[in-house]
């Protein structure tokens, strides 16, 4: 595991069991595309694996698996056995950033490093075999899943949200969001890579989250809203939201709460 750890794997979830159905829980890097993942037990580099789709899609296909979908099948029953004998799997996640280049040519960072780890780590689950890619993800998914939300809100974007780049959330939100300190993601409009930020429950007196993502966060909302506008705050895990343009119209979502109405 410190092997992935060192070249920038970062802990992003784990599994667990509820009932008789496999789950899985994904605090960043869900929405990512082009990266590589790892299964992780007590340690041990179980399992390594790239997609090409989302993260959360790609795990949703091990979670639930169909039938002849022989990867997701293998890893959906090991990963059982390993929670049924009270270990902990843990998913940890390198993501592509999309700054690596070479001339005006982008390097797909999972693609090229895969083969290389599968080989030297030789994972368990992987099976001594070098996988590729488009037998993998072309069997192993029939196609994406709508993005699951925990929780939608507006803010409005006062003047010092526009001037320094961050936002703070109402109390009647706050439990939507993560701890003091640790990174969360921000998706800007429809984009697909995320700048980073921190989530900060010191500046407020009540403890409530501030997120906050400096020049890039900054430099969005002044190409895109004017001071007083208001943004929507998609959630979809403690540590990722999605921020948009915000519509009135009832859309599903519990005003004094920011979740989802049953």
């Amino acid at each position: 595991m410190n092997r992935l750890i060192e070249i920038g794997f970062e802990p992003t979830g784990h599994w667990r069991t509820e009932g008789d159905l496999l789950r899985f829980e994904l605090l960043q890097n869900a929405q990512q595309k082009n990266v590589l993942y790892a299964f992780v037990c007590d340690g041990e580099i179980m399992y390594i694996g790239k997609t090409v789709q989302k993260l959360k899609t790609r795990m949703a296909g091990y979670a639930n698996p169909g039938a002849g979908q022989s990867t997701n099948i293998r890893n959906n029953h090991l990963i059982r056995e390993l929670l049924k004998a009270g270990k902990a799997v843990e998913i940890l996640v390198l993501p592509d950033s999309g700054l690596m280049h070479y001339g005006q040519f982008h390097l797909n960072l999972a693609a090229g490093l895969e083969d290389s780890l599968i080989k030297v780590i030789d994972p368990p689950w992987n099976g001594g075999r070098i996988r590729d890619l488009q037998v993998d993800e072309a069997s192993e998914l029939d196609g994406e899943e709508p993005e699951q939300l925990i929780g939608r809100f507006p803010i409005t974007l006062h003047p010092t949200y526009m001037r320094s780049g961050f936002f703070n959330v109402g109390v009647e939100y706050q439990m939507l969001l993560g701890q003091d300190g640790e990174t969360i993601e921000f998706f800007l409009g429809n984009a697909e890579t995320p700048i980073m930020g921190t989530i900060n429950r010191s500046a407020n007196s009540n403890h409530t989250p501030r997120l906050m993502g400096g020049v890039g966060l900054r430099d969005w909302f002044q190409g895109e809203f004017a001071v007083g506008e208001e943004m929507a705050v998609e959630v979809s895990s403690p540590r990722s939201v999605r921020l948009r343009k915000f519509h009135r119209p009832d859309d599903g979502y519990d005003r004094e709460t920011g979740r989802a109405r049953s």
